[in-house]
C-alpha cells in the first residue's frame, strides 16, 4: 500500500511560511525517520512526499531525501507557472531524479483564483506538456468550479485534487459540495486524492462524503493519502487507515487496491520499491 500524500519539513530552513506556532501538534521539524514506522504499523510500504514551501529549493531537499530514502517513492514539487523560466525548471525536474508530479501554490491557496489569471496560461501550457501529474490544493470548496475550469483547459493533462475538496464536513455542507465532485468527475484526466475525510466525526457523518468521491470517481481515480502530518491536527494515522476500511468495505478487492496503491503507481508512475520492507503481518 502507497499513501499517497505525505509532507515533510525542517523549520531551520525557515521556508513552511504555511506552518506557525500555534499548531503546536505539527510545528517541529519532520523527518522521514519519524514517518516510517507509522507507515509499517499501519501496513503502509512507501510514500509520495508533496511540496510544504512555495520555492525552488524544496525540490532539491524532497528529491535528496527520496534519494536516502528508497520508501520515498516519488516526489510532488513545486513550480509557478507565472515563472519566466518555467520552461527550463520543468526540463530540470525532469531529469532531476523522482520527480513525479507539481503543485503550484500561492500563499497556500487560501485561493485559487490566481490560477485562471491569462497571464499564466502559456505556463499552465508548458506544465501540461512535461508529462508530470498536476495535484491542486484547494483551501475553500467553493472555489471547486475553478478547479473544474482547470481541469477542461488542459485536457491531456492529469490533474489530482488534493483531500477531496476539502468538504465541510463537520458544517454538514455536502448539496453544493457534491455537485462540484460529480462535475469534476465527468474529466476522465481528473483523479481525486481520498484524504481530507478524517474531520473528527464519527463514521456515519463521513460516509456520505465517501460515498460520493467514490460513486464520482470510481476506486481507478482514487488515492489514498494520509495527509500527515497536518493529519495529527484532527486524528490519528492509525485511525485514518481504519476509517478508510469501514468508509471501503463495500467494495471489491480490486476496488480497494485501486484505492490503496494501483491509481497512484498509474497517476505517478511509481512502484512499491523491493527494499521497503514487508509491512507486519
Amino acid at each position: 500500500m502507497i499513501d499517497g500524500h505525505v509532507h515533510f519539513w525542517r523549520l531551520s530552513r525557515r521556508v513552511n511560511t504555511a506552518l506557525s506556532p500555534d499548531m503546536t501538534a505539527i510545528y517541529r521539524d519532520v523527518e522521514p525517520g519519524e514517518l516510517l514506522p507509522i507507515l509499517q504499523e499501519s501496513g503502509l510500504r512507501a510514500a509520495i512526499a508533496v511540496q510544504a514551501s512555495e520555492t525552488l529549493g524544496e525540490n532539491l531537499y524532497m528529491a535528496g531525501l527520496a534519494r536516502q530514502h528508497a520508501w520515498i517513492a516519488g516526489v510532488v514539487g513545486w513550480v509557478d507557472p507565472g515563472s519566466p523560466s518555467i520552461g527550463e525548471e520543468l526540463a530540470a525536474l525532469c531529469v532531476l531524479g523522482g520527480i513525479v508530479g507539481v503543485r503550484p501554490v500561492r500563499d497556500d491557496n487560501l485561493t485559487i483564483r490566481w490560477m485562471v489569471e491569462p497571464v499564466l496560461q502559456t505556463g499552465w501550457s508548458k506544465i501540461a506538456a512535461s508529462g508530470l501529474a498536476i495535484d491542486i490544493l484547494v483551501q475553500d470548496w467553493n472555489e471547486l468550479d475553478i478547479v473544474r475550469a482547470m481541469i477542461e483547459a488542459y485536457p491531456d493533462a492529469r490533474f489530482v485534487l488534493d483531500h477531496c475538496g476539502k468538504p465541510d464536513i463537520p458544517g454538514g455542507h455536502f448539496d453544493a459540495w457534491a455537485a462540484h465532485i460529480e462535475r469534476i468527475a465527468r474529466q476522465r484526466n481528473a483523479f481525486c486524492k481520498f484524504s481530507g475525510l478524517a474531520a473528527g466525526v464519527d463514521p456515519e457523518t463521513v460516509k456520505p462524503f465517501a460515498d460520493q468521491v467514490i460513486r464520482c470517481f470510481g476506486p481507478d481515480r482514487l488515492i489514498w493519502c494520509s495527509d500527515w502530518p497536518p493529519l495529527d491536527l484532527v486524528s490519528s494515522y492509525g485511525g485514518w487507515v481504519d476509517l478508510t476500511r469501514v468508509l471501503t468495505q463495500g467494495l471489491t478487492d480490486e476496488g480497494r487496491a485501486a484505492i490503496w496503491y494501483r491509481t497512484a503507481e498509474r497517476v505517478y508512475g511509481v512502484s512499491l520499491p523491493r527494499d521497503a520492507g514487508e509491512p507486519p503481518a
